[in-house]
Formats: C-alpha cells, structure tokens, sequence
C-alpha cells in the first residue's frame, strides 16, 4: 500500500461509517494565540469539543498536516537521530462529537489495523489508563487480546498522566488506550510488557483519547455534558509499518527526497537505502525532514522573523543549511529541494502547487541571508570552541552563544549541535542571561497615556460600537472614565463612537467630545483598543470634568482634516502594495505598516534594495492611478470564501472571521481592510516616495506623502534648490555638475593631504627607529605624536616597522578629537623570542590615561579619558617593558 493509498483507505474506511470527510485546517493555525502551529488532528475541532461550537456532522475523519517543532510539543532536536521522529508529519484521526464512543472507537480502530491494513494481531499490543476498566475489558473480551498484551498506565492522584490525555491544567479530559506494534515479532518481549521497553521495537502507531470529564482548578473531575472520541495515527509511522522497515525515511514517503539530495550532492544516482548507509544520513535525514516544515508553512503564507513561529521556522531553516554544509553545500539549496517535494506531494496536497514559484522564492531569499554571514559565524564558533577546549573547559559560555546568535543568526539549538561535535555542551542559562538583557534594553513598552486614576462608571456596557464609516459625528452616552492626575489625561469610552481606533497601521481619529450644552469640551488626541474598548484619549479644553456634566452624553466629533488625510495615505497604501506586487515581486507581501495624516510607511517582505528606477515607477504608477479618480469601492459583510475567491490580498497572521470588509479600487487592488478610505483615488492629490530602506532581515520599507504633505515636501525641496543655486551661483540645470565638481576638487585635497600626511609619517617613523632606550635586548620606543585619526597612528607603525632591525617594542600616542590615543607595537622576535605582547603592554600603560585596550600579541590599540596622563604613559613605556621581561 503506497502513501497515497494509505490516506485514502483510512478516509474511505471511515466514510464508509458515516463520518463526514473535512478537510485538513492550515499548519499555520487561524486565531488561535495559543498555537505556534497545528500539531494534531484535534486543532480544529477544539471549540467542538469544547462544546462552543456546533456543526452539522457528529462524525468526522481526517489527515491533517501537522508541525511539532516548538512549544511543548517539539521533535525537532530528535530528527535525523533515530527513525521515528519528525518535525512535520500526517495524521490521519476520527473524532465522535457526543455520539459513539469507546466500543465503537475501539473495535474500528482494530478492524482497520488488522483487516484493511492487514497488521498481524500477534504483534499488537495496547495501553489503557490505570483504571479503565470498560476499555480493558473491550479489548480483552472482544477484541481477544490477552492480558499480557495489554498494560494499565498512569495514576492522575499522584501526578502520572501517562494514558491520560487533557487540552491543559484545566478543562476537558480523560483516558486514552494506545495501540503499539512489535517490529521484530521473533522473540516475546519481557513481561509484564511496559511500552517504554524498547521504543525502537514497539512503536506507538494510534492514539484513541476519550473526553469525559472537566478538570477545574483544584483538581476536581466532573463528567462533560458531552463524551466525544479524538483519535491520531502518524501516517509516516504507519507507512514504515507497511513496507516492512525500521525507519520512516526508508519509506516511499521519503526516499524520492534522499535521493534527490544525493544527486544534487554529487551528481550521481544512490537509492535511498544506499543513501541512508552513508557515514552522513543524518544529514540527509534532517535536509528531507526540515524541507517538507518549511515549504507547507511557506506555501500558506509563513514568513521568516525574529519571533513567534517565525522564527521556529528561521530555526529550522538555518539547521537544515547548517547540515547542508556538511554535505558540502556552500550556496543556496534548500529551494531547489522544496521544488522536488512539491512534484511529490502536489497532488495529495494541491496547495503545495499553487504556491510553488513563490515558497520557492522566499526559501531562496531566506537562505541567502543566512549564508552571507554563515562561514563568519562557523569561523567565531571554531574560535571560541577552541578557547573553551584550550582552557580545559567543556562548555561554551552563554555570552558567545548569543553572540553567534545577535550577530550571525545562529540559533542556540544549532549552536548546540556543533559544540556536541567537538565534545562540548553550551551555557543555555547564560544565553537566557544575554538574551534578557537585550530584551530589557530594546523594551519599548507604550506608556504613553499609563493612567492610575479610578474609573468613574456612569453606566454599564462595553466600549465596542464603531459607527464611523457612516457617519463622523455622533450623539452617544459615556460608559466611563478616568483622569491622570499627573499627566491631565482622560481616559472615556462611549456607548458608540465615530472615533476610529488605531488598528492595522492607521493611527486613531482626533476631534472632540462635547456635552449637550457645550460647557465641556475634551480634545481627543488619540484613539485606541484597550481592555475596556474603544478609548478615547483626551484633554479638557472648555469648562470642568464631573460625573454630573457627562451623565447626559455627549456629542462626538471627529477632526475632518485628519481624518480626510489619514484616509488618503490609507488608500495611497494599498496602490503602493499592488504596485509592489506588480514592479517589486509577487511575495513583496505586507510587514507592517503606519498609516497617519502626514506620512505613511509600508513594511513589506523583500531582500534586497529596490532600484531607484523601480521606485521611480512605482510613484508613477500611483500617480497614474491618482488622475484616474476610480472611487474607492467598500464591500461591507462579504463572505470570506467569496472574497478569497475574488482575489483579495490578507495579511498574513491576522484572524478573519466568516464575513469581512473587503476594500476595492477596481482593476487595480483589493484587500480586506477595515480602516478608513478616500473617496476616489483623486483625493490623494499627489504621492511621494520620500525613502526607501532596510528595518530587518528580508523586510524592506517605503515612507511616502501625499496630499498636503507631498506639496508642503516640493515647496521646501525648491527652496533648498534655490539656496543651493545662491550659494554656488549656477542656473538649475547646472547644479548637479557644479557639486561634482567641487566632489573632484574635495577628493583631490584629500589625495594631497595623505600624500603630505604619509611623508610627516615616515620621516616621524626613520627618526624614531634610532630612538628608545634597551631594555635587555629588547628597544623600547615611545613617543607622543600629532596625528588626526588612528589611521593616521596606523600608517606611523606601518611605517616604522619596516624600519626597525631586531627586537622592539614601540608606543605611541597622540591627543585625537579631544581624547587620548594609545597604539602598542611590538616586532615579530620581540613576541617569539622574548615573550612581549601588544595587547598585555597596551593594557599597562592605558591605566596612565584612564583606559583599557586589546589587540594581537603584535599590534593592540587602547583609548581613555584623561589626556593629562599620556606624558606619563610615554615615560613609563620602558618600565612596563622591563617588568614583562622580568616576568617571562
């Protein structure tokens, strides 16, 4: 029975029982915080179990896809290790909601290993919870297994929960029987059989949970108003089953990918079994595992970051090219694998195809990343690896970990494995150390309106009715609010509001809350979600704030100016998507985003620069689109299906329910969005591009104006033009040619300047070469010189060194831009043969002036703060090259 085969026996096997086929949920989980990815069958049923939601079937089946590789489930640091584990992996499940339960449960799940796939009942074996009798019995007296074969597990009351399965500390639970298959079969296992006996010859192949208690927080067990089944078997584990195998890698699931590896290795034909022979498999294992994680989460719109899933998956990227390199993979692969995988899979999962060109992309582009700085982190590594070995130590502190970590995008875990290579461990608690302490120092926590006062209530409700896209004044009630006594501002949340809340990149609206008879007037300045709702951040304007002068509501005015301009860059944004889209690249998608009356800045996933050319076009694009005035179209309660179907662009990563807001500028872009918008494109006057940059890895930005911002940018760019024009005294058209050439003249200066500079060098350098004083056999020289820059301390040793015939050690120092400059050199026979070193002596005399300094044991440079003491330094150069002598 092939893969394909297998999935479709299990879906029919169970359709055949009534159960409704549903479709595998995403691996990248929709709305739910509490997952990094989907990492079993249950996922999507949860508010079912839960009893929160309803669906019309009461029998379902599945295979879904799933991740384990962070959080408490995470498998990856076992893959390649042994044949068993998997970062992605199918599952195929059935699930009774409220309707059978264990017999039924039990004799299908036996039918289907024993009859349809044909498993031979002497090599099963079974787990049951310590007190489930019903199960026991169900599967000794109908189903005919012997005792022997079927062992009692865990003790909840004393804090053993193994066959005891439960969504968390709290909420549904209960027993679950586990069925086991015996590889070898040739010799009885010892008794009573334990299932952790030899995991590599019993392989847990199907898990049958079944919820019927309610756990609360003090441990209490209640029975649910509804008994549901939720079972999981592993494909991949199956499949190996079947083929007769030890190993889920030598299975058809994974053979295609080892062998094309192998050939893109080496150019030659190896079968797979042939392949996993080599002193290497498990780097192949790791490459074929970690490929098919990352090309499912990319094909559904993953992107790679510093955080959350995107950085499990920037892990794992990062580990598959790391054991790349051990094949000897020096550019960029992993793509190319991911094409192959898809040619694979494509038809089981069409998805994988739709999505094909662009996960390629961006696998492409991630890796190049990590391969620019990869041999400077493999050579760091080496580096502090040997030191620690050196000093007789097995374990790399955390501070170098971090650093391979900050600076050259090695994950702990990867650090992790290349340390056990050469024998060593890492220092984890102290990367968690470094790692706080740089959380703590880039903490932006927003404080900006921290309020302590007490909520004044005047009425009961929640703050969360928007009426603003009908309407930019409304006559509301006030719900409640709080004063900072220190700061004067006032917190107010209303019954409804026109007021926008900044959400999804666009700032919050500004204007005013009046009361009835306009004796109090509050300035709203910002407007934002919190825990109490929609608040309204303000200031007293008019009159007195009491509970007595809001209880009769107030009148809520949004500033039409702001708003207008806001809605303008809001629209102005989506054009410049669709433009990136069109000009930049189809995987350019949106990374964040500011949205506010003078200026907008687009986040948007990209690895390199874009031209200026290509920004030229993207500006006249929009623009074209601006003196179209097409008007904005706004689709209120459209069907998330149909909006999907109708192409519109999502963020990735945000929740959307069943019916959305969908934003249409027609032929052009349509997203769904739930900010405010222009009118017409024509509104937008004018758009600008003001910058284009870098803010992180493979995430580029754009800042443009329009409207009002964009005017008020030319006018000020023409009056710098005219001042230019002033001061050189040369027509527009000749400004650009005017500044080259005073660049030549400025370049030529600085030419003469080195050349005088070099030659005060030099003749500074053959009068010191016949200075100092012996020390032993050894001279010291030291001198205070004038120089204008270290380079300019650099040249003077470069200078001198060449001069200098036999042992010698050289100091000097100079006063650069108001602070004392220290440079220690000592010749190559002055390190062999009499054991001075730079980087000790420039630490002896950088005390003089208040400083400390390091270096190679033939060059080393120091800084300070007390200039008074390099008189001192010079003067004292000798005796610290005497007692380094001595000390030999």
């Amino acid at each position: 029975m092939t893969p394909d085969e297998l999935r479709q026996s299990f879906l029919t096997f169970f359709h055949e029982r009534q159960h409704e086929i549903v479709v595998s949920s995403p691996v990248v989980p929709e709305g739910d915080p509490t997952l990094l990815f989907t990492n079993a069958g249950m996922n999507q049923f949860k508010d079912v179990l839960l009893g929160l939601e309803k669906r019309d079937y009461r029998r379902a089946t599945s295979v879904q896809k799933c991740i384990r590789a962070g959080g408490k489930h995470n498998d990856l640091d076992e893959v390649g290790k042994d044949g068993r584990h998997l970062t992605f992996f199918e599952m195929l499940g059935n699930w009774s909601f409220g309707d059978y339960y264990k017999r039924e449960a039990i004799q299908w799940a036996w039918e289907y290993v024993t009859a349809t796939l044909g498993l031979s009942r002497d090599r099963l074996y079974v787990s049951v919870y310590l007190d489930d009798d019903e199960s026991w019995d169900f599967w000794h007296r109908e189903v005919g297994l012997p005792p022997d074969r079927i062992v009692r597990l865990g003790n909840v009351q004393e804090g053993d929960e193994e066959n005891f399965w439960s969504m968390g500390p709290t909420g549904p639970c209960g027993p679950c029987t586990e069925i086991y298959y015996d590889q070898y079969g040739d010799a009885r296992p010892p008794e009573p059989w334990q299932p952790g006996f030899d995991e590599d010859r019993f392989i847990e192949i199907w898990n049958i949970v079944f919820m019927e208690f309610d756990r609360d927080s003090s441990g209490t067990f209640s029975p649910l108003p509804m008994k549901s089944v939720d079972t999981g078997m592993g494909l991949e584990r199956v499949a190996a089953i079947l083929e007769g195998v030890d190993s889920v890698f030598s299975t058809a699931i994974f053979a295609p990918l080892l062998e094309h590896i192998h050939h893109m290795r080496t150019g030659e034909a190896l079968e797979a079994r042939d392949v996993l022979a080599l002193p290497d498999a498990t780097s192949y294992c790791v490459i074929a595992d970690h490929i098919r994680t990352l090309t499912f989460c990319v094909s559904e719109g993953a992107q790679f970051a510093n955080d959350g899933r995107g950085y499990v998956l920037r892990r794992i990227l990062r580990r598959a090219v790391r054991f790349g390199r051990t094949l000897g993979f020096d550019a960029p692969f992993l793509h190319e694998v991911s094409t192959a995988l898809v040619e694979q899979f494509g038809q089981a999962w069409p998805e994988l195809r739709l999505k094909q060109r662009e996960a390629a992309e961006v696998l492409r582009q991630e890796e190049e990343r990590f391969f620019r700085t990869l041999d400077r982190g493999i050579a760091l590594f080496e580096e502090v690896a040997t030191a620690t070995q050196e000093r007789n130590e097995d374990l790399i502190d955390g501070e170098s970990v971090f650093r391979l970590y900050d600076t050259f995008g090695f994950p702990p875990d990867l650090t992790r494995i290349m340390a056990e290579e050469r024998s060593l461990d890492i220092d984890e608690e102290g990367y968690e150390r470094a790692m706080a302490r740089q959380r703590e120092r880039s903490r932006g926590a927003d404080d900006r309106y921290a309020s302590a006062g007490e909520w004044h209530i005047l009425r009961e409700g929640m703050a969360d009715t928007f009426t603003g896209h009908v309407s930019s004044r409304e006559t509301t009630e006030v719900l409640r609010y709080r004063v900072d006594e220190e700061t004067d501002v006032i917190e107010i949340t209303l019954l409804r509001t026109p007021f926008y809340a900044e959400s999804g990149g666009q700032v919050g609206d500004r204007g005013m809350l009046s009361t009835a008879d306009a004796s109090v007037r509050l300035e709203v300045f910002d407007t934002r979600r919190t825990t109490a709702g929609i608040t309204h951040f303000a200031r007293v304007s008019e009159g007195d704030l009491t509970p007595d002068g809001l209880r009769n509501g107030v009148v809520a005015e949004v500033d039409p100016a702001h708003r207008f301009l806001t809605s303008c860059n809001h629209t102005a944004t989506h054009l410049l998507h669709a433009a990136l889209h069109r000009f930049v690249s189809p995987t350019a998608f949106q990374a964040g985003s500011l949205v506010a009356p003078d200026r907008l800045r687009f986040d948007f996933n990209h690895d390199r620069p874009v031209p200026p050319e290509t920004l030229e076009t993207i500006e006249r694009w929009v623009n074209d689109r601006v003196r179209e005035g097409t008007s904005v179209l706004v689709h209120e309660d459209v069907a998330l299906a149909d909006a999907e179907a109708a192409g519109a662009m999502m963020i990735f990563g945000e929740k959307y329910g069943d019916r959305v807001r969908m934003v249409e500028i027609p032929g052009h872009s349509t997203e769904l969005c739930g900010g405010i918008h222009a009118e017409s494109t024509r509104d937008i006057g004018w758009f600008r591009i003001v910058s284009e940059g870098g803010v992180a890895a493979g995430v580029r930005r754009i800042e443009a104006v329009t409207n009002e911002a964009a005017f008020r940018r030319a006018r000020e760019e023409r009056a710098i033009l005219d001042e230019l024009q002033g001061l050189l005294r040369v027509p527009d058209d000749s400004l650009v040619s005017r500044v080259r050439a005073l660049q030549t003249d400025r370049s030529e200066l600085e030419r003469k300047l080195s050349s005088i500079t070099s030659s005060m060098a030099a003749n500074a350098a053959a009068e010191m070469a016949s200075e100092g004083q012996m020390v032993g056999e050894v001279r010291a020289i030291s001198r205070l010189v004038e120089a204008d820059s270290r380079d300019t301390l650099l040249g003077m040793a470069d200078e001198l060194r060449s001069r200098l015939s036999g042992p010698a050690a050289v100091l000097l120092a100079a006063v650069i831009d108001d602070k004392p400059a220290l440079l220690v050199q000592v010749t190559e026979d002055g390190h062999a043969d009499h054991g001075l070193h730079a980087g000790k002596l420039i630490n002896l005399v950088a005390a003089h002036v208040g400083g400390r300094g390091g270096g190679r044991p033939t060059l080393a440079q120091a800084g300070g703060q007390d200039v008074g003491g390099l008189e001192s330094a010079v003067s004292g150069f000798p005796d610290a090259v005497a007692g380094m002598l001595s000390g030999r």
